[in-house]
């Protein structure tokens, strides 16, 4: 009985591992791409981060990139309404040079290989240029990291 019970467990196991993800239908051209709005703007955020990355982050965090980098923070990819992306960044001086920092950026999954976070990332060195970056930083989160070693 047990072993029946393995074996039933395992072809479950199969089953969903094959199941494949999902992915989104849409027009590049319906692709809205967003800088930061407002305190309205922070939940949609912290949703989208605290689902697709492994680190969470307190409103105090958010809020520390909002205030001091209003100019780079949470540049946001919308599609028909709904967040599908974001992009977190700060800038600072480092070794006599401003040093522009890429700290999160998010793209739901059935959204991702589409260009979109390839997007968020130039928009945002072209704000950290236009502020007077000449360095950029992107610190991969482990959970990133995994996702580009599966290839996905």
């Amino acid at each position: 009985m047990l072993l029946q019970q393995q074996k039933e467990t395992r072809g479950r196991e199969r089953t969903m591992e094959a199941k494949p993800e999902e992915k989104a239908e849409f027009e590049e051209a319906e692709i809205e791409y967003v800088s930061y709005g407002g305190e309205h703007h922070l939940p949609l955020i912290m949703n989208l981060v605290d689902q697709e990355l492994s680190e969470p982050y307190s409103i105090f965090t958010y809020r520390y990139f909002v205030y001091l980098w209003p100019q780079l923070s949470f540049l946001q990819a919308f599609h028909k309404g709904k967040c599908i992306g974001t992009v977190v960044c700060k800038m600072g001086e480092h070794r006599n040079t401003f040093r522009g920092y890429i700290a999160m950026l998010v793209v739901i999954k059935p959204y991702r290989g589409r260009g979109i976070a390839t997007e968020l990332v130039t928009r945002s060195i072209r704000m950290m240029m236009e502020s007077g970056c000449e360095e950029y930083v992107y610190i991969l989160h482990r959970v990133l990291t995994e996702l580009i070693l599966k290839g996905r």
